[in-house]
């Protein structure tokens, strides 16, 4: 299947988020695209969900519906002066994709339904505090 690179616009503000628009790979499926990484900043999708454009200018995805949900649930991750990439690796090994903003401290985590949660815990909430990690549950489809 065909692979393309979909632009979504961000309200900036106070410098946050540090882009003015994410750029993420999709794959063209029948009735949409498929979202194939965890958006780091674009709210409201997960990997493998399907989205149809309602709305496009000067090639940026100014509204969209969601056709498919995916059973993923994306989690976002601010560095505070600690260094993620062990645990990152830790988590992609366990079955999660990751995208990392350019720097290393933001991430964004792919969450697959079928991974422990206690896995998630304890690379990143009981590892470390609130002053050294902030995460974020922009989607999430787990019960627990």
């Amino acid at each position: 299947m065909q692979t393309v690179h979909l632009t979504f616009p961000l309200s900036v503000e106070d410098g946050w988020p540090p882009v003015a628009a994410e750029g993420m790979p999709c794959r063209v499926v029948d009735g949409g695209y498929e979202v194939l990484v965890p958006p780091l900043f674009v709210k409201g999708l997960a990997v493998g969900d399907v989205i149809r454009i309602r709305e496009e200018s000067n090639g940026q995805i100014l509204d969209w519906d969601t056709v498919r949900v995916s059973e993923h649930s994306t989690v976002w991750v601010i560095a505070h002066g600690v260094d993620l990439s062990g645990e990152l690796q830790q988590l992609r090994a366990l079955g999660c994709n990751t995208a990392s903003f350019p720097g290393g401290r933001v991430h964004s985590i792919d969450v697959p339904a079928s991974l422990v949660l206690a896995e998630l815990d304890a690379r990143l909430e009981e590892k470390f505090d609130g002053t050294q990690v902030s995460v974020a549950y922009p989607v999430w489809r787990r019960e627990n």
